[in-house]
């Protein structure tokens, strides 16, 4: 049974927006999120790339950062002046923690009006996890590194998802795929195949837009087979 993919914590997003005819002014969003790497030593750094679109009247400061909730300090963010409607990719780096574990962070973005203000996109903020030390070897993982789709697509309208996964298994392991609604944790899509050792794969989806218009988010798990039943990393 499955039935565990809907406790899945959502690794990587990227979101999908249907304008509507009279798109909302004054708006900023986080519409994909990946790391450099699936792990990291202690102390090496840790490099977000975040893919940003935006809605201003005029020119606005926004400000994108790595909130540290265990510390409840920012590990890192930075200020950027923007104009107009537009997209493009930042970049932020951090130290890893010094003690292997895997870290929870909260990557969110705000634009300036009167104060610091986050927006009502629904993709303001996202949780990003990260692993620090060797998984040792003998172990099973795998996680998904990023997710590919378009940004704006039209209501019914079917559009392509792609999923860049990496994996290490000592053992010929069955895996699964999906393209998920993170409000329920279910898949949408999925595909199942089975690999050993170190490897790296994307895999590719096809979806259909919901009919009404507004802004929706997609996210993407991998899970795998063991003797104890389906698990994830």
């Amino acid at each position: 049974m499955k039935t565990i993919k809907i406790l899945l914590t959502i690794l990587v997003f990227s979101s999908l927006l249907i304008l509507p005819a009279n798109a909302q002014t004054k708006e900023v969003g986080i519409y994909g999120i990946w790391t450099d790497q699936t792990q990291y030593e202690p102390g090496q750094t840790v490099t977000v790339t975040l893919e940003l679109v935006w809605d201003f009247p005029a020119s606005t400061d926004i400000s994108p950062g790595v909130w540290d909730p265990l510390n409840e300090v920012y590990a890192v963010d930075d200020v950027y002046t923007v104009t107009g409607t537009g997209a493009d990719n930042v970049t932020l780096s951090f130290p890893a923690p010094s003690v292997n574990g895997v870290y929870e962070y909260v990557v969110n973005v705000f634009y300036e009006e009167e104060g610091w203000t986050m927006s009502e996109t629904g993709y303001e903020a996202h949780t990003l996890y990260i692993q620090v030390g060797n998984t040792g070897s003998g172990e099973y993982a795998a996680w998904v590194t990023k997710v590919d789709s378009p940004k704006t697509v039209k209501p019914g309208e079917l559009f392509n998802v792609t999923v860049f996964v990496e994996m290490s298994f000592p053992t010929m392991t069955t895996f699964s795929v999906a393209v998920t609604d993170p409000s329920t944790g279910e898949a949408i899509m999925e595909v199942e195949d089975q690999t050993q050792g170190e490897q790296t794969g994307n895999y590719w989806f096809e979806v259909i837009a919901p009919e009404t218009e507004g802004s929706y988010t997609l996210g993407a798990d991998i899970i795998f087979e063991t003797a104890g039943g389906w698990t994830y990393t």
